[in-house]
């Protein structure tokens, strides 16, 4: 009976191992079979308020380090990611954001925040360069200078062109602010194509960067349309004989007579503001000339394009929607993909009249450009002010006293010495060249 005993104790020993045994090893199991789940988490913010474009760093865990898949957010208004670590984001407060909550999306999975208090920058005007004696240097832009400015241009790289008609030139201020001279001679007038070093020109008025990276630009005295191919450094006549006149037909033979604006569409076509033939041209990629708008009669009728007239057209550009928009003299008006003209602002007598547009009033507008939000900037030269339509109908001054001057500071105060060219840039930063400077608009934020 002992034995039985101790034999039994034996198996119940046995057993209880093996039950033992075989739990470890399911938990052993189980334990392998957990999903182990890496929770992102955002901690903290800073800074927690700013203005557009401050850098914040979002301090947190378990940050997925590849940029396709990761969107930061402030206010519900992507921004620019910087870098990125596991526990680390770094990102810029877009302009316009406003007060709200950052987020992070990584692959469709958001995950909240702090609130970021957004300060609003107001809109300011600053000189880039001024030439308070004119002149003809290179360099740093507070020892260059200039002799008269007309238009702007700017590149991807955030290089601006300007032609300086006073010195028959092209010039560049590269990011650095740094001027240089791309084409064009000291003090020598003519129409001399060949590399940029030898070209001459005369009066050079209007100018664009085409989508091949080209500048191409009205020289206004020589009566044609000239092309600056700054990849291979040399200058060409793409259209004009040098003589005055109304000549439709291939470059070669077209003849143009003090051709001042220059605007391109989405196709590549060439539209050029003819001033004194009281008519706008037009130039396909292949440099066949034609009359895109007016008679050759200058005047101030809208209708179908063959009939209508126009009278003192300057600066040029397309909307978002294939208008052509120009200014002439008093009035703001424009060409549909369809050919019809209408006044778009302006009631025609010389004024300074904001408000509606069909009791607005301007005197000698010149350069206009379209900002992001489909508001037409223009330069209003006989009242030395900055004027813009709404895409309402409203007429409002953006910036300018219409007293002569060179103020910086808040819109409201800033003054300007006869402006001319302008130009919207990125952030819808304006700018403006005058006699004798560049001006700069940076709108609120």
């Amino acid at each position: 009976m002992v034995s039985f005993t101790l034999i039994s104790k034996k198996k119940n020993t046995f057993v209880i191992f093996f039950l033992i045994t075989l739990g470890f090893l399911n938990c052993t199991k189980d334990a392998d079979n957990i999903d182990f789940v890496i929770v992102t988490t955002i901690d903290s913010i800073s800074p927690d308020s700013g203005p557009g474009d401050t850098e914040v760093t979002i301090n947190g865990s378990a940050f997925n380090t590849d940029e396709n898949v990761v969107t930061v957010f402030f206010n519900d208004v992507e921004a620019v990611i910087n870098s990125i670590t596991t526990t680390q984001i770094r990102a810029v407060v877009p302009r316009g954001a406003e007060t709200g909550i950052v987020r992070i999306v990584v692959n469709g999975e958001e995950v909240l925040g702090p609130e970021f208090t957004y300060v609003i920058t107001p809109a300011q005007v600053s000189t880039l360069i001024r030439s308070e004696i004119p002149g003809d240097v290179d360099g740093p832009v507070a020892e260059a200078s200039f002799s008269a400015l007309w238009n702007i241009a700017q590149d991807n790289e955030g290089a601006i062109y300007i032609t300086d008609y006073g010195n028959n030139k092209i010039r560049k201020i590269d990011v650095n602010n740094i001027v240089s001279t791309v084409a064009g001679m000291t003090g020598v007038t003519g129409s001399i194509n060949g590399t940029l070093a030898e070209a001459t020109f005369s009066n050079p008025r209007s100018m664009i960067i085409d989508p091949d990276g080209n500048l191409v630009l009205v020289d206004f005295n020589n009566n044609n349309v000239r092309k600056i191919d700054l990849t291979n450094q040399t200058v060409e006549t793409i259209a004009g004989t040098g003589e005055f006149g109304l000549v439709n037909g291939i470059g070669s033979i077209a003849q143009f007579s003090s051709p001042i604006g220059l605007a391109i569409d989405s196709s590549g076509n060439l539209y050029v503001s003819d001033f004194s033939a009281a008519t706008i041209r037009k130039i396909t990629p292949d440099n066949v000339v034609s009359t895109f708008v007016g008679t050759g009669e200058a005047g101030f009728v809208d209708g179908p394009a063959d009939v209508a007239q126009i009278g003192f057209v300057t600066g040029m550009e397309f909307d978002i929607d294939g208008n052509l928009i120009f200014g002439d003299g008093n009035r703001i008006r424009q060409v549909t993909p369809e050919r019809v003209v209408s006044t778009i602002a302006g009631t025609g007598v010389d004024g300074d009249v904001d408000g509606e547009s069909d009791i607005a009033q301007f005197d000698g507008l010149l350069d206009l450009d379209i900002d992001s939000e489909g508001n037409i900037i223009v330069v209003d030269f006989g009242n030395k002010k900055i004027r813009q339509l709404s895409p309402e109908g409203i007429v409002s001054t953006l910036a300018g006293t219409g007293e002569i001057g060179f103020m910086d500071g808040v819109p409201t105060i800033a003054t300007f010495n006869n402006p001319r060219g302008l130009l919207v840039g990125e952030n819808d930063i304006i700018y403006i060249s005058t006699d004798d400077s560049i001006r700069i608009i940076t709108p609120e934020f």
